[in-house]
């Protein structure tokens, strides 16, 4: 079972908007709704890849029944903690006419010891030998840093594997586990190692770095200029691809899915790191978080796989 993990959830209003222009009004030319979070959207894409999985995490307030009505419509399965306050909203406002995409995030609610030990309670149940876990996003406020590691350690304890996608101090003390595999991008990895980044080089140095604290793989997201993937035997990087953007939302959990998919249908580190990049190429391409298809990145699978090299 591939089990994902949303701590802290948000329904994500996206409004598309012609030549945004602060301290005036502004006309909204288009909008969306899309349920999300990024372990919840990394089962969208899972599902479009053929693969099943189940969303956990903690849903409460009026977006609570709308976002299990949706997973439901998309035949995903989830087991969610009800709690008392409200899932957040996030708001990605979209100036078409000068390319520039704004991300305003809430914090989230609070959630109480007593709902928090349930959770922790109901994932050690969940998890079972061979499974693999996604640990990804943020957390809300009252929920402690070292949440990850928590998770890592009853995941792994249970026989599972952990995939771990976060940001500074959840980030720092998730690792502290040994997770299987993180994906950080170029500012979480500079920002987690303390170090400058000028150049491929630093990069590479920097993912060998936590190579080296025992976890196993480590696919670092560069945007536009692609990615890079360094296992216990290989240093790979990709080129970016050049496509249409319309979001860019999303983006880093097709990649996730996409090591997914390659963990799942057993694919070696060249082929993985093509796939998480065409995935998230693919991503990028769509409004708001809607989830690529299988048959979206397979058509710049090829594009990606010409772009894979070893790091020199």
């Amino acid at each position: 079972m591939v089990i994902t993990v949303t701590l802290n959830p948000a329904m994500d209003k996206t409004l598309l908007i012609e030549n945004l222009t602060l301290g005036t009004v502004n006309r909204v030319d288009s909008l969306r709704y899309d349920i999300g979070g990024k372990g919840i959207n990394v089962s969208k894409v899972l599902k479009n890849f053929g693969i099943d999985s189940i969303c956990t995490g903690f849903l409460g307030g009026i977006w609570e029944d709308i976002f299990k009505k949706e997973l439901d419509k998309r035949g995903i399965k989830h087991n969610f903690i009800s709690i008392k306050g409200n899932t957040r909203t996030n708001t990605k406002i979209v100036d078409i006419d000068n390319k520039v995409y704004t991300d305003i995030n809430e914090p989230g609610p609070h959630i109480t010891k007593e709902e928090l030990n349930e959770f922790i309670n109901m994932f050690r149940g969940m998890c079972q030998k061979e499974d693999i876990v996604i640990l990804a996003g943020g957390v809300g406020p009252s929920i402690p840093k070292n949440i990850y590691g928590t998770l890592t350690a009853i995941a792994k304890g249970n026989g599972a594997r952990v995939i771990l996608d976060a940001e500074g101090e959840l980030l720092e003390e998730g690792i502290r586990e040994k997770p299987h595999v993180i994906k950080p991008n170029e500012h979480e990895l500079k920002m987690l190692l303390n170090i400058d980044i000028k150049d491929k080089k630093d990069i590479l140095k920097g993912a060998k770095c936590i190579r080296d604290l025992g976890i196993e793989r480590v696919l670092v997201s560069l945007g536009e200029k692609g990615a890079m993937y360094v296992t216990e035997e290989d240093d790979l990087e990709a080129q970016g691809l050049k496509v249409p953007v319309k979001g860019t939302v999303g983006a880093g959990d097709s990649m996730v899915a996409a090591l997914v998919y390659s963990m799942v249908n057993k694919l070696n580190a060249k082929e993985t790191l093509a796939f998480a990049q065409a995935s998230g190429a693919a991503s990028v391409m769509l409004e708001g978080t809607e989830a690529c298809t299988i048959e979206q990145v397979k058509s710049l699978l090829n594009q990606a796989e010409l772009g894979i090299r070893e790091v020199v």
